[in-house]
């Protein structure tokens, strides 16, 4: 089994990779688990419990898969970590992120830079 840490490494290369939309399809499903609720956010979580599948899942959809598996194992301070990465990487991200957790909508943006700080508050 891999390490945390060479997990979130994956992670990291993978979202580097990623596309605008296929990170606008992510965001939910990271706010989910960060924000620990349920988020309905359109057919995203109906359709990720869905096992019936006609055709196999895409190399995005098993990252994603992972993701959510190796997430629950992860520490509080290797939570964090993730999220930090994330925040440096992609700024515009994590302040749709910060949005999706504090509103519960990815629209609506915030530009004063300080995303990873709101993120982090209790």
């Amino acid at each position: 089994m891999l390490s945390a840490e060479a997990q979130i490494r994956y992670l990291m290369q993978w979202f580097q990779e990623w596309s605008d939309l296929q990170k606008a399809d992510f965001l939910p499903i990271m706010a989910e688990k960060y924000a620990n609720k349920v988020y309905v956010n359109g057919i995203v979580n109906s359709i990720s419990n869905v096992e019936c599948r006609d055709k196999p899942m895409s190399l995005f959809e098993c990252r994603v898969k992972l993701f959510k598996e190796w997430f629950s194992q992860w520490s509080i301070e290797q939570k964090e970590q993730f999220l930090k990465q994330i925040t440096d990487l992609d700024s515009t991200f994590a302040e749709k992120l910060n949005c999706e957790l504090q509103n519960g909508t990815a629209n609506v943006s915030n530009s004063n830079g300080n995303a990873n700080e709101e993120v982090l508050e209790d």
